[in-house]
């Protein structure tokens, strides 16, 4: 199948964990058809670099379905986020954090996984992908 080069980048916003699967979902199947992928956290998203810390967060609609998406969790049809990211990382993801939202929520760089490949503004973000389609999430 011949698909479109082009580059990908995903602002994660969110920190609603069927979110930011859905996300990731998308990042594994854009880089299996050969697309470069950036990924930039920001805000809530960042939470899931952090070393060491499990995050299951949903919001108001995703909090109605825990039930079925703890299940499907417990069987293992539901990856964990560290899981798509190593995933997503080995087959050449790029994954950015926005130093402002690290400076709001005072998250240091030391604490963040060691994959991440940078810290940066939006602006620095926006200018290295101007090529790129760009989803929000």
């Amino acid at each position: 199948m011949k698909t479109d080069t082009k580059g990908l980048s995903i602002i994660f916003h969110s920190g609603s964990y069927d979110r930011v699967f859905h996300g990731f979902s998308i990042v594994l199947v854009a880089l299996a058809l050969g697309r470069d992928v950036k990924c930039f956290f920001t805000y809530w998203s960042l939470q899931y670099l952090v070393k060491g810390k499990s995050v299951f967060q949903l919001n108001e609609e995703g909090e109605s379905h825990r039930k079925l998406l703890e299940d499907h969790m417990k069987k293992g049809h539901i990856q964990e986020i560290s899981e798509l990211f190593i995933q997503a990382k080995a087959m050449g993801a790029k994954f950015y954090v926005c130093t402002n939202s690290m400076g709001l929520l005072n998250i240091s760089r030391d604490e963040l996984v060691n994959e991440v490949d940078k810290s940066m503004g939006l602006t620095t973000f926006l200018a290295e992908t101007v090529h790129d389609q760009i989803i929000f999430i």
